[in-house]
């Protein structure tokens, strides 16, 4: 299938309602997107126009909404051009590599492409949350899915009268123990004790035989 081919194909399956999400999901990606690279290249062009003649120009991430990456590289020195454009280099291996591992790898799936695409670029500025977690998501998110049914399930098969009885149960087991444990308690004091007593009682005795064969 040609490029023509598919670009058609995609674009019918976006317009028909069979998955809406999907639709809304290539709309924001489509904004944010726009929108990043549209803030990017006024950067570019602000750092060009500062960086001629003699004065030194300073490359401005004020606004940008890339990954952090593209931040880090430009500010090791954000007055050399050289690192602007290694910024700019590893901000397209980096859409590269979304389009090989996610969109593609959805797209050979049958998955919904779109959507995961959004939510690892553009999740950490919607949601405020690392990108790795949502590539974590993506990676086990047939573990994450049967975690979130398992949930589901426990939660409708969840009764609260059955679990009072439990709760009460476990308070009636750990008073008796309590119990046990202080019977114990007092049989080993009261032990002791005799042992105590006996032991007094017995120094008694010595030291009365003691005193008779004084006397006698």
């Amino acid at each position: 299938m040609g490029f023509k081919e598919e670009l058609d194909r995609e674009k019918n399956a976006l317009l028909t309602s069979k998955r809406p999400y999907e639709t809304a999901a290539f709309i924001v990606f489509l904004v944010l997107f726009v929108q990043q690279f549209g803030i990017l290249i006024l950067r570019i062009v602000n750092f060009i126009k500062d960086s001629k003649g003699a004065a030194t120009g300073w490359f401005s991430t004020n606004g940008l909404t890339t990954p952090a990456f593209f931040s880090r590289i430009v500010l090791l020195d954000s007055s050399k051009h050289t690192y602007v454009f290694i910024a700019i280099a590893a901000l397209i291996l980096w859409y590269f590599l979304i389009y090989l591992l996610v969109w593609n790898y959805c797209k050979k799936r049958n998955k919904a492409k779109w959507t995961w695409t959004l939510m690892i670029v553009f999740g950490p500025t919607i949601l405020f949350m690392p990108p790795y977690i949502f590539y974590a998501i993506y990676v086990f998110r047939s573990y994450f899915f049967r975690f979130i049914k398992t949930v589901v399930e426990e939660y409708k098969e969840f009764d609260p009268k059955a679990f009072m009885k439990e709760e009460k149960a476990i308070v009636l087991q750990e008073d008796e123990e309590a119990e046990e444990r202080a019977r114990l308690r007092d049989n080993k004091q009261r032990d002791k004790e005799l042992a105590k007593e006996e032991k007094a009682k017995e120094k008694e005795e010595k030291n009365d035989k003691k005193e008779d064969e004084i006397e006698k």
